[in-house]
């Protein structure tokens, strides 16, 4: 029996494969952000621009891996400032993120943490505010620093009344 010769366009449709994701390339996925955006703007139906339904549902869970982990394992340390990062660029705060009940971690500094901590903001560029949910403050200059909390101020001592003298 002859077997059916491959001809090059069966060899070039193997080739052609689509995209992991299913929606097409980086660029057409931009074009339709911007797109709707631009719509939005001209159309003057919202002033605070919406999410598309793919970033609402990533921002959803987003969140919810913030809060319970994932797959029942709290989400490691680099994780959590890289998705606060990406919810503070989407346009959640950090007063929001703490409404949603995502409480931040206690981190004891010392100066291999701090070290570290410096090198990977110089890398990855986060949100300043993105490091808060792990306890830390980082400079524009990025140095790092244990994040305080406001204390209570001491309460007033009541002064006991003065005795009259008779």
């Amino acid at each position: 029996m002859a077997r059916a010769r491959k001809t090059k366009s069966s060899a070039k449709k193997r080739t052609k494969k689509a995209a992991a994701t299913g929606r097409g390339s980086k660029e057409a996925i931009e074009k339709r952000r911007v797109a709707r955006h631009l719509n939005t703007l001209l159309a003057g139906k919202t002033s605070r621009p919406k999410l598309d339904g793919r970033t609402e549902k990533r921002r959803q869970r987003l969140l919810k891996e913030l809060k319970d982990g994932k797959r029942g394992k709290p989400i490691k340390p680099i994780e959590v400032v890289q998705h606060v990062d990406e919810l503070l660029k989407m346009g959640e705060s950090v007063s929001s993120l703490r409404r949603a009940g995502i409480k931040p971690r206690r981190t004891a500094l010392n100066d291999e943490i701090s070290e570290t901590v410096s090198n990977a903001q110089k890398i990855y560029g986060f949100e300043r505010d993105a490091w808060r949910m792990l306890g830390l403050d980082v400079d524009e200059s990025g140095k790092v620093a244990e994040r305080k909390r406001p204390g209570r101020k001491p309460a007033k001592k009541k002064r006991a009344p003065k005795k009259k003298k008779a």
